[in-house]
């Protein structure tokens, strides 16, 4: 019998032992539950603050960027129509020469005396009127 009587207090012990650990670990649970709740209610507003500070720049930072993008587009965009500008200038230069030379009166004398047949009279005769 002592062989059993010593197993009841060992078992008796293993049972005081948990049941003080399960107290102890009870008793802390609700401070740190006290402090959590402490803590997130002394931090909503701080948090609140700096979601809404945050969302400000995000915005701000968002809309000085498409505004960046937008003028870089914008000047590209310059530079692609003075490009077409300059060009079509140069067109309109070699039209202008070639319609001077296609206008040039010994071109025109030409296609009449080789193309036309036509003849360059030797005489010329002026008539006047008198009053």
């Amino acid at each position: 019998m002592p062989q059993a009587a010593q197993r009841i207090r060992n078992e008796e012990a293993d049972y005081r032992e948990h049941r003080e650990y399960r107290e102890h670990r009870t008793f802390r649970r609700p401070q740190k539950r006290a402090r959590r709740a402490e803590r997130a209610h002394v931090n909503t507003a701080l948090r609140t603050k700096a979601l809404v500070i945050f969302l400000l720049f995000m915005v701000t930072a968002g809309v000085t960027l498409a505004r960046r993008e937008l003028g870089a587009m914008r000047g590209y965009e310059l530079v692609q129509i003075r490009q077409m500008a300059s060009q079509i200038e140069n067109e309109n230069k070699e039209l202008e020469v070639r319609i001077a030379k296609l206008k040039a009166p010994q071109r025109i004398k030409d296609i009449a005396i080789n193309r036309l047949g036509m003849v360059v009279p030797q005489e010329f005769y002026f008539a006047a009127e008198n009053k």
